[in-house]
């Protein structure tokens, strides 16, 4: 019996997309987790206290090439006052230490909220991330309306981020 490949893998895709619409939470968007985020200045956010404005949540390291790459773009976007008012929380991976997020955090003059998630709990409550960078860009009403792995973007996230206040 000759096994057809292509077939297999549309009949996989179409078992996804199927699986996928089923499970889909309600509304179509998942709730941005409650959890208490403390930076490394010790500032503790309440994600559910940003409620009413879209922020930006990015699981980032700093032996992260990737991750490293994006930051400018994450001062530029704290930088434009068309997006200046949208928090940025940027939570350092476990494996990371904080010595190295404080220093990257003085040669990078991130402008930014830096958290660091010692003990995991942070990348558990957003569904157990584990590559970084992994953007979550969440809208005034607490629902994740993007979950991305690799980098955002300048343009791409001040785009979404304008439609996200245009409503």
């Amino acid at each position: 019996m000759k096994i057809d490949i292509k077939a297999l893998i549309a009949l996989g895709v179409l078992t996804a997309a199927i699986a996928f619409f089923f499970f889909m939470p309600s509304g179509g968007l998942q709730a941005a987790p409650n959890a208490t985020v403390t930076t490394i200045d010790g500032e503790k956010i309440e994600l559910a206290s940003l409620k009413g404005n879209p922020y930006l949540v990015v699981f980032w390291a700093t032996d992260c090439p990737g991750c490293v790459e994006e930051i400018p773009d994450l001062i530029k976007f704290k930088q434009d006052p068309a997006t200046n008012s949208v928090p940025v929380i940027a939570i350092a991976m476990p494996h990371d230490n904080i010595a190295a997020i404080r220093t990257m955090r003085e040669q990078k003059q991130m402008n930014y909220s830096i958290a660091f998630d010692q003990d995991g709990a942070l990348t558990k409550a957003f569904g157990g991330v584990k590559v970084t960078p992994t953007n979550f860009l969440v809208n005034a009403e607490g629902k994740i309306v993007l979950a991305k792995m690799g980098n955002l973007g300048l343009q791409d996230l001040q785009k979404r981020v304008a439609e996200l206040k245009a409503g």
